[in-house]
């Protein structure tokens, strides 16, 4: 097979992202959590700034944030509970084969990089991960589902960088509407 008929593929089995649920959510009785994608999405956008904040390579962090979670693809999405039963995900053999021999494994060099945490980029997207992850916890929370408390403080306690500690202060002390307030006083153009 082809690069070019692999990267469609590719394509439409990145789309089982946008149908594969989270699934940790369940245990704080969410009955209709975001996608995986839709929390790739986020947290590309996380790593994207924090990369700045951090004086990261942004076009480095923003692919493993973009690829961390594509191996979900073929294993689905294994929570925490979860991990404690599973003694080898498979997470890295899925990654390899959907990674492996396109554009000279440099997509795969990025995931292996991304898992293996021991350079700035991912650690700082790493962070980005949670911090997506701690952001939605606060979203779920200020809509009743007190449980995810230990989703935030977790997520929290796991932060690395100066830059995502200090924005996980500021999300946690502000309400999720917050970015829309005073939008409707605006003049009109």
């Amino acid at each position: 097979m082809n690069e070019t008929e692999r990267l469609a593929k590719l394509f439409f089995e990145a789309g089982q992202l946008k149908r594969l649920k989270r699934s940790g959510w369940s245990f704080a009785g969410i009955q209709n959590p975001e996608s995986v994608a839709d929390h790739s999405w986020r947290v590309a956008l996380i790593g994207l700034f924090l990369a700045k904040m951090e004086k990261a390579d942004e076009d480095k962090v923003v692919k493993m944030c973009i690829l961390h979670d594509l191996a979900e693809t073929r294993i689905g999405d294994i929570n925490r509970v979860n991990d404690r039963y599973i003694e080898d995900k498979g997470e890295k053999k899925a990654a390899e084969d959907i990674l492996s021999g396109l554009f000279d494994n440099s997509l795969l060099d990025v995931v292996n990089e991304y898992n293996d945490r021991e350079t700035k980029e991912a650690i700082v997207s790493k962070d980005a991960d949670l911090l997506e992850l701690f952001t939605r916890a606060k979203e779920y929370k200020e809509l009743g589902y007190n449980s995810v408390a230990d989703w935030m403080k977790n997520a929290k306690a796991g932060l690395k960088t100066k830059s995502a500690k200090k924005l996980a202060n500021k999300i946690g002390s502000m309400s999720p509407t917050s970015w829309w307030h005073g939008l409707k006083k605006l003049p009109k153009n």
